[in-house]
C-alpha cells in the first residue's frame, strides 16, 4: 500500500498547511519567514512541483498582487504581522465546533522532503529578492499583471498551466532534482 493511502493524505493541501510546514522548517533552524517571503515561498514550491509531477502540490489558486504571487487565505492569515516575522501559524474555521483550529502541516513523507528542498533552495535570498524573482520577464505573474489587454481574469488569478509552463522552462536552463 501507497504512503498516501496509509498516511490518508489528500493532494493537493490546504495552502495553510504547507505554510505551517516552511514556518516550522524555519523554526527548526533558527530562521524567521515574513509573510511576504512565505507567500514567495509557497509559490516556488507549487511551481516546481508542478513542474516535476505534473499535478499541483497547493489547492489554492494564486493571484497577482504588486509585490507578486499570493494566496489570499494565506495572506488574510498573516497580514498582522506586516513587515515582521510570522511568529504564529495558520488556522481554519472548523464549522462543526465553530472555533478557529490549528491547520495541521501534514504531507506525505515525498511531499515533506519536497517542501524542505524548496525551502533549502530559496531560504537564503531575502523577501525583496524572491520577491523580485516572480517578476522576471516573461513570467506567469508578468504576463499577467502587465497585461496590455484586459485579461478577463477575476481577481488576476495565476492559472496552474501558466506556472507549470514557466517552470518547466526554468528546468530546462536549471537542473531540478
Amino acid at each position: 500500500m501507497s504512503e498516501e493511502k496509509l498516511q490518508n493524505i489528500d493532494r493537493p493541501y490546504d495552502a495553510r498547511a504547507v505554510a505551517n510546514l516552511l514556518l516550522d522548517i524555519a523554526d527548526s533552524r533558527n530562521l524567521k519567514l515574513t509573510q511576504l517571503s512565505l507567500l514567495k515561498l509557497l509559490y516556488f514550491a507549487q511551481g516546481w512541483y508542478l513542474a516535476k509531477n505534473r499535478t499541483p502540490l497547493i489547492k489554492q489558486d494564486f493571484e497577482a498582487w504588486e509585490y507578486g504571487p499570493v494566496i489570499k487565505v494565506v495572506r488574510d492569515e498573516f497580514k498582522v504581522f506586516g513587515k515582521k516575522p510570522i511568529t504564529a501559524r495558520a488556522h481554519k474555521l472548523d464549522l462543526y465546533k465553530n472555533e478557529r483550529v490549528l491547520v495541521e502541516p501534514v504531507l506525505s513523507n515525498h511531499d515533506t522532503n519536497f517542501v524542505n528542498e524548496i525551502f533549502d533552495a530559496y531560504h537564503v535570498y531575502d523577501a525583496w529578492r524572491l520577491s523580485g524573482m516572480t517578476h522576471e520577464k516573461g513570467s506567469p505573474w508578468d504576463l499577467l499583471w502587465n497585461a496590455t489587454e484586459p485579461t478577463g481574469r477575476l481577481a488576476l488569478r495565476i492559472r496552474n498551466d501558466d506556472i507549470k509552463r514557466h517552470f518547466d522552462g526554468l528546468g530546462a536552463r536549471f537542473r531540478v532534482s
